[in-house]
């Protein structure tokens, strides 16, 4: 019994010790490729985010399953491009998945990135798992004139002081300061060109239809109230939520959210 209750606490501390997964560039995106078994998970991050965000779930997973973050072009440590659109992000994906030798996996998404997931899903269906939506933007087109302006319009001098300022504000007063810190050291390695062609990209994309078109398992995680565009608003979506969160809930509840997510997965 004292060799068993040793053997444990090793393992405990070896665990507690783990080194976080490294990461590597991959036709010119930096990705974190980490675990072995089950049925892969892939995170991709917001707009103007890092796979960093992700690093609490990748820890979390990557002792009963392979996980694979990257940052997306423009962002973080990853090539920019001579332009940002959906279709470009999802050839990414494809080209990350193929690299890397997935076979079937699950998408998570967060923020913009659901636009990512539904366009990927849309083309590559029998390749996906099922979808994970984390307070994803839904479909637009039908938002008000305000809302569309919002997102398709952006100062001519847009840098990295009026990013701040915006994702300043979209934190919000229920942000951990960890997670504010997080977010916007980010965008300090973030392509301003691509957070304005992304944005207006939003704005025209056929998203429920999109989404329509995979008929696999759909979820969302979204922080708590009303979205009247958000991505559980698509065809299919089943919703659950996270009270007390700001936009990046994986970071301010992390235990919270991996509890939801591994519901999903299960």
């Amino acid at each position: 019994m004292k060799w068993a209750i040793m053997a444990i606490a090793a393992i405990a501390a070896g665990c507690a010790g783990a080194k976080p997964a490294p990461a590597e560039k991959i036709n010119g995106l930096r990705v974190v490729d980490a675990g072995s078994g089950g049925v892969p998970v892939v995170f991709l991050p917001g707009l103007c985010g890092s796979a960093e965000v992700w690093r609490g779930q990748i820890d979390h997973l990557r002792g009963s399953r392979r996980v694979v973050a990257y940052d997306q072009r423009g962002h973080g440590a990853s090539d920019r491009a001579q332009k940002y659109t959906l279709d470009s992000l999802a050839d990414d994906l494809e080209t990350v998945a193929g690299l890397v030798r997935l076979n079937k996996f699950w998408l998570v998404g967060h923020s913009m990135s659901g636009a990512v997931l539904s366009t990927y899903a849309a083309n590559h269906g029998e390749r996906v798992a099922g979808l994970v939506y984390v307070d994803a933007v839904g479909d637009l087109r039908d938002a008000s004139p305000e809302l569309k302006k919002w997102f398709r319009d952006a100062p001519p001098d847009l840098g990295v002081p009026q990013l701040k300022s915006m994702f300043g504000e979209m934190l919000g007063p229920k942000a951990k300061p960890q997670t504010r810190e997080k977010v916007l050291a980010d965008l300090e390695k973030c392509d301003p060109r691509a957070f304005v062609e992304l944005r207006q990209a939003l704005v025209e994309a056929s998203l429920a239809e999109q989404a329509a078109r995979y008929s696999g398992p759909k979820f969302a995680i979204e922080a708590e109230g009303e979205a009247p565009f958000a991505a559980s608003r698509l065809p299919g979506v089943q919703r659950r939520t996270l009270a007390g969160v700001s936009h990046w809930l994986m970071l301010d509840d992390e235990a919270a959210f991996n509890s939801a997510l591994d519901e999903i997965l299960k």
